[in-house]
C-alpha cells in the first residue's frame, strides 16, 4: 500500500471534517453574505481608480456670479511665527526638583519657570567663600604689617632727628668749650703775667726794705718811714700770693674747659653713630614697607581670585534658578520634574507673542515696489489686521523666484498663533471685475475651471447601475450582478447640473478670484461641494433642503426615509418637489460628504445610514 493511501486511512475523519469545514464556509460566503459586500477575491480585483460615483442629486452651495469692487492687491500665502523663540536650558547637570509652569501659562521677564537639585554646586560654594574669607583676612594681615614697618620708619626718623638734634646741641658744647678753654688759656696768661709783676713788686718791695732798714738803722729814716716800706713789702708778697692763686684757679678752668670740650666733641661722636644707626634702621623699615607692600599685594591677587571664585560657584548656585529672558507663553514642556538633565539640555520652550512675525514669500516681480513700510492686511480664518511691511530680507530664493517680507502685528488676544497658516494683502488700489468665490476656482492639467450650474438638457431618461461597478446598466431597480447590490438610479431628476466650465482669472483679492473669461455676470457657479462632481451631475443649491424623490413614483433602493406618519417615504408615492427649509443640522453620508438631508435616511449614493452633522444657526 502507498504511503497516500495509508496517511489517508489513517486520518480519514480529520480530512473529513476540514473538507466539510471549507465546503460549508464556501457556501456561507456565497449565500449569506450581506448585500453588496465581496469576496476576498473580488476585492483584490477591483480597480477602485476606475470607479466614479453615480450621479445623483448633489447638494451642494451655489453663488451668482456678480460685477465687484475688489481691492486690487496681490494676496500671498504667509506663516505665522512667534516675535521670539527661547529654549530654557539646564546650564549646570543636575535634577529637576520642580517646574512651576505648564504650556499655555503666561510668563514675565525674569519670573522663576524652574528649579534644579545640584547640592555639589552648594559645597563648592562654600568651599569658595571659606578660601576667599580667608584670603581676605591675610590681606587685612599684610595691610597691618605695611603700618607696623611704617611705624618702624616714622621711629627711625625720629631717631634720626633726635640724633641731629644732639649731635648738633654737642657741636655747639664742642664750640663753647672751646672758646672756654682759649678764655681760660688767655685767663692763665694774663695770671702768669700779674704773677710775674707781683714778684717783681716783691723783689723791688724787698731791696727797698733792705735800703729802708739800713736808713734807719743810720738814723736816716724814721721808724714810720721803714714800717711803711714793710707793709709795701708784706703788701706786696700778698699780691705775689694772690696772683699765684690767680694763676692756679686759671690752670683749673683751663684743665676744666679743655675736658668740656673732649666730652663735646664725645657727644659729637655718639651723635654721629645714634644718626647713622637710626638712618640705617630707617632704610630698613623702608625696606619693610615695600616687602610688605609686595605682600599685601599678592594677597590681594589672591583675595581677588578667591573672590572671583566664590562668584563664579554663586553663579553655578543661581544656574540652579531657570529664568524666562523675556515675557512670552510657554509653548512646550520638554521634561517633567525629577529628570536627571545635562547641561545644555532643553527644559522648557516659550514663545513671545504679543507681537508675532507674519513671513510671506512674494515674486520677484514685486521687488521694485514692496518695500518697509507698505501697507499689507493680514487675514486669517477668523481675524484680519492692518499691518505695514517691517522686513524685505535682501535675496532672491534661486530656486522660487521669491524673496521673503515679514510684518510684525501686535496680537494681545491671542487670536494669531505661531504656525497658523494666513494670507499676506499687498494692499492697492480698487478694481471691478466679475468675481467669484476663490475656493470656487479649481485646477487641472487643463488649466483654471469652475463647475457652473445650467439647465438639464435631454429626455431625463434613467438607467440602473451599482455604486461599486459602474459598468453595470439595467432599465429598471434589481441587484447588481457581480456584487449582489441593490442598483440605483444613474440619473435622477432636477432642473440643474455641474457643467465643468474653464475660466481665465486676473487678481485674487481676499476670498474673491477676478474672472477674465469663461463666465457672464448672473450665471451661478458651485463654490462648495463640488469635490465628488462629475459632468452631468445633478445638483440643487444647500440652501434648499434636499429631500430625494425617486422620478415618476418610483422607489430607489437603499432610499429607507421615515415620514413623519412613520412609514417610510419611499414607499409612499412622489408628493411633488421637496419642501425647502432652512437647516440648522442636517444629516450627510460618512462617505459622501456633499450628500445633505435635514432627516435620517440613507445614502442616495450609496444606501449607508446618515449620520447627523452639526452646522452653525
Amino acid at each position: 500500500m502507498s504511503p497516500t493511501l495509508n496517511f489517508i486511512k489513517k486520518h480519514w475523519l480529520t480530512l473529513g471534517l476540514l473538507v466539510g469545514s471549507v465546503v460549508g464556509v464556501s457556501w456561507i460566503v456565497t449565500h449569506n453574505r450581506p448585500p453588496g459586500s465581496m469576496t476576498v477575491i473580488e476585492a483584490q480585483g477591483m480597480d477602485m481608480t476606475t470607479m466614479k460615483p453615480p450621479v445623483g442629486v448633489m447638494p451642494v452651495s451655489l453663488e451668482t456670479v456678480r460685477w465687484m469692487s475688489l481691492n486690487g492687491g496681490s494676496s500671498f500665502p504667509a506663516t505665522i511665527s512667534a516675535f521670539t523663540d527661547e529654549e530654557v536650558t539646564a546650564r549646570i547637570p543636575g535634577r529637576i526638583s520642580r517646574i512651576l509652569v505648564y504650556p499655555g501659562d503666561q510668563v514675565a521677564a525674569g519670573q522663576l519657570l524652574a528649579t534644579l537639585d545640584a547640592p555639589e554646586y552648594d559645597a563648592q560654594l562654600r568651599k569658595a567663600q571659606a578660601t576667599s574669607g580667608a584670603k581676605a583676612a591675610e590681606v587685612v594681615s599684610a595691610e597691618r604689617m605695611i603700618a607696623h614697618h611704617k611705624n618702624i620708619l616714622a621711629g627711625s626718623k625720629a631717631s634720626v632727628n633726635a640724633a641731629q638734634a644732639a649731635r648738633d646741641k654737642a657741636q655747639t658744647d664742642v664750640e663753647a668749650a672751646d672758646i672756654e678753654l682759649q678764655k681760660s688759656k688767655d685767663e692763665l696768661a694774663g695770671a702768669k703775667a700779674a704773677k710775674e709783676e707781683r714778684l717783681a713788686e716783691v723783689t723791688y718791695a724787698d731791696k727797698e726794705l733792705v735800703r729802708e732798714k739800713q736808713l734807719y738803722s743810720k738814723g736816716a729814716i724814721s721808724l714810720d718811714e721803714l714800717q711803711t716800706s714793710q707793709r709795701d713789702r708784706d703788701a706786696a708778697a700778698a699780691r705775689v700770693q694772690s696772683a699765684e692763686a690767680a694763676v692756679q684757679s686759671s690752670n683749673q678752668s683751663v684743665r676744666i674747659a679743655d675736658k668740656r670740650l673732649t666730652a663735646a666733641r664725645q657727644t659729637v661722636v655718639q651723635a654721629d653713630a645714634q644718626i647713622a644707626a637710626a638712618n640705617a634702621d630707617a632704610a630698613q623699615a623702608q625696606e619693610g614697607i615695600a616687602q610688605a607692600h609686595a605682600d599685601a599685594n599678592a594677597k590681594r591677587f589672591e583675595s581677588s581670585a578667591a573672590s572671583a571664585e566664590a562668584a563664579g560657584a554663586s553663579v553655578f548656585v543661581d544656574y540652579r534658578k531657570l529664568t524666562a529672558l523675556a515675557s512670552g507663553v510657554v509653548a512646550e514642556r520638554v521634561v517633567s520634574p525629577g529628570t536627571a538633565v545635562a547641561a545644555g539640555q532643553v527644559v522648557l520652550r516659550l514663545k513671545s507673542v504679543g507681537q508675532v512675525r507674519v513671513q510671506a514669500d512674494v515674486p520677484q516681480a514685486f521687488a521694485a515696489s514692496v518695500r518697509a513700510g507698505t501697507a499689507v492686511r493680514i487675514v486669517t480664518d477668523s481675524t484680519e489686521r492692518k499691518a505695514h511691511i517691517s522686513s524685505v530680507f535682501p535675496s532672491v530664493d534661486p530656486q522660487t523666484r521669491t524673496f521673503r517680507v515679514e510684518a510684525l502685528v501686535s496680537d494681545s488676544s491671542g487670536s494669531l498663533k505661531p504656525g497658523m497658516f494666513a494670507r499676506l494683502e499687498l494692499e492697492g488700489s480698487g478694481v471691478r471685475g466679475l468675481a467669484v468665490r476663490s475656493a470656487a476656482v479649481q485646477s487641472d492639467d487643463n488649466g483654471k475651471f469652475v463647475w457652473l450650474a445650467v439647465q438639464r438638457k435631454g429626455t431625463g431618461k434613467t438607467d440602473w447601475t451599482c455604486t461599486m461597478h459602474p459598468q453595470v446598466s439595467r432599465p429598471g431597480p434589481g441587484k447588481c450582478p457581480i456584487c449582489g447590490m441593490d442598483l440605483v438610479p444613474r440619473e435622477k431628476g432636477g432642473p440643474l447640473v455641474a457643467h465643468r466650465q474653464p475660466v481665465t482669472v486676473s487678481k485674487e483679492a481676499g476670498d474673491y478670484t477676478v474672472i477674465v473669461t469663461g463666465l457672464k455676470d448672473g450665471d451661478k457657479i458651485v463654490w462648495k461641494g463640488f469635490e465628488s462632481l462629475i459632468e452631468g451631475t445633478s445638483i440643487q443649491d444647500s440652501s434648499q433642503a434636499l429631500t430625494p424623490t425617486p422620478p415618476s413614483g418610483e422607489q430607489v433602493p437603499g432610499m429607507d426615509m421615515p415620514s413623519e406618519g412613520g412609514a417610510s417615504r419611499a414607499t409612499q408615492p412622489a408628493q411633488g418637489p421637496a419642501t425647502q427649509q432652512p437647516a440648522t443640522s442636517d444629516y450627510t453620508c460618512p462617505m459622501h460628504t456633499g450628500v445633505s438631508c435635514d432627516r435620517p435616511g440613507k445614502c442616495p449614493k450609496c444606501g449607508m445610514d446618515l449620520v447627523k452633522r452639526d452646522t452653525p444657526k
